[in-house]
């Protein structure tokens, strides 16, 4: 056993961190180069369970990990209560939420008391009183504040959750038709896609829609800022773009109010994206269409697919199929811009994926495992993906990195 490497030292890890803090930041207050405080912060994600391996040891750390699904199960079953907005602004007891909410006493009692060691609410009256009040991370379950995770701590804790657990199943089932049925298939029951699926319940469909927003928002913020979108030539035509999140941040930018979007996805997505927009207020300058069809049909007219325009977005959809099926969506792209191509222009292809790196974080990595279980969804290498645009007949004129688990990859059709 001697040739296997032993845990560092905590204290040297400590000292890691420190080191790292401090050089990024330059004078009390004074962030450097965000790009290098965004990398840091990644690698202070890997420093802390580092510290936590060497202080615990590796068979507890182990059991913790293994045991980390059920702070998720006590999350999820807290949040579906809707307890953060039961307390709302005041103290209850626990006799109090379990009226309120209709839950057994005993069942909070031990959910609250495991959230509470993650400082997720504040129990008034110290340890054992069982009165609680929302707290600066328990607050952000609530529905109308402006940072909500509620919808994506359910849908995480829901669909993500229950899928993965059957992955095991998953892995060991036939091929049908050149691919597996996914986990969530079999941990719910049903045979079609999971986005039709999740269409025909209407609530899981509203849920997805707002969990996808206020993931995306915390992930990938920065995707707004870090890339110069209105360098792109109009009309964007967003293949699979869902109910248009994307387009929502970034016409909040005036820098971006004259761009003109088209948003492409299957018909139920349209018409919620429809619903969606009708609610939003966007500049006057700012032109949103909206196109029902298939980026998987057989042929071009079949897929409905916007033809002859100057640029077209696919952001996270080639990470739900397999590479044949990577290939289709985007050779059925690439036959939509060269139809009735405008005379001096040549179409751009814009991918915004979530891209698997050494340095990515432990939310990459979780991600994966979800996509994975939902839809035998990859999260690929950039080598990966750069062969499977090139295999469908474009070459890579760029890669974009950003502060963002998403990377961009410009291409142009050969």
């Amino acid at each position: 056993m001697n040739h296997l490497s032993q845990p560092l030292n905590p204290i040297s890890i400590a000292e890691e961190i420190l080191q790292l803090a401090t050089s990024v930041i330059s004078d009390p207050g004074v962030v450097t180069d965000p790009f290098v405080l965004y990398d840091a912060k990644n690698k202070m994600q890997d420093l802390c369970s580092k510290m936590l391996q060497s202080t615990l040891g590796r068979l507890e750390y182990t059991i913790l990990l293994a045991e980390s699904c059920q702070e998720s199960s006590a999350l999820g079953f807290v949040n579906a209560l809707g307890i953060p907005d039961i307390i709302g602004d005041d103290a209850m007891s626990l006799a109090e939420l379990g009226e309120k909410s209709g839950a057994d006493i005993r069942f909070l009692a031990i959910a609250m008391s495991c959230l509470a060691k993650h400082d997720y609410f504040e129990e008034t009256g110290g340890f054992g009183s069982q009165v609680y009040k929302n707290n600066y991370n328990s607050e952000v379950l609530r529905e109308n504040h402006p940072e909500s995770v509620k919808d994506a701590v359910g849908f995480v804790c829901d669909e993500g959750f229950k899928a993965t657990s059957y992955l095991l199943e998953a892995s060991k089932l036939p091929l049908k038709q050149e691919k597996r049925l996914p986990a969530v298939n079999v941990a719910f029951g049903f045979e079609k896609s999971v986005f039709e699926w999740m269409s025909d319940q209407a609530w899981r469909g509203k849920r997805m829609g707002k969990a996808m927003q206020q993931l995306h928002k915390m992930a990938n913020g920065n995707v707004v800022v870090d890339y110069p979108w209105n360098n792109l030539a109009s009309p964007i035509v967003d293949v699979g773009g869902g109910i248009g999140s994307l387009e929502m941040a970034l016409v909040k930018d005036e820098c971006n109010s004259s761009l003109e979007f088209t948003i492409f996805d299957i018909p139920t997505t349209i018409e919620n994206a429809k619903t969606n927009w009708k609610s939003h207020s966007t500049p006057a300058s700012t032109q949103i269409t909206f196109v029902p069809g298939n980026f998987l049909a057989a042929s071009l007219n079949e897929t409905c697919i916007p033809q002859g325009q100057p640029t077209y977005l696919i952001r996270h959809v080639l990470h739900d199929w397999t590479d044949d099926q990577v290939v289709t969506i985007l050779a059925n792209v690439r036959e939509a811009m060269l139809a009735a191509p405008k005379p001096g222009v040549i179409p751009k292809l814009v991918l915004c994926e979530m891209l698997l790196q050494e340095s990515s974080s432990r939310f990459v990595r979780t991600t994966s495992m979800q996509l994975l279980a939902l839809n035998n969804g990859i999260t690929r290498k950039e080598a990966e993906m750069v062969r499977l645009v090139e295999r469908s007949g474009f070459y890579v004129e760029k890669v974009h990195y950003m502060r963002s688990v998403d990377s961009i990859i410009e291409a142009r059709p050969v």
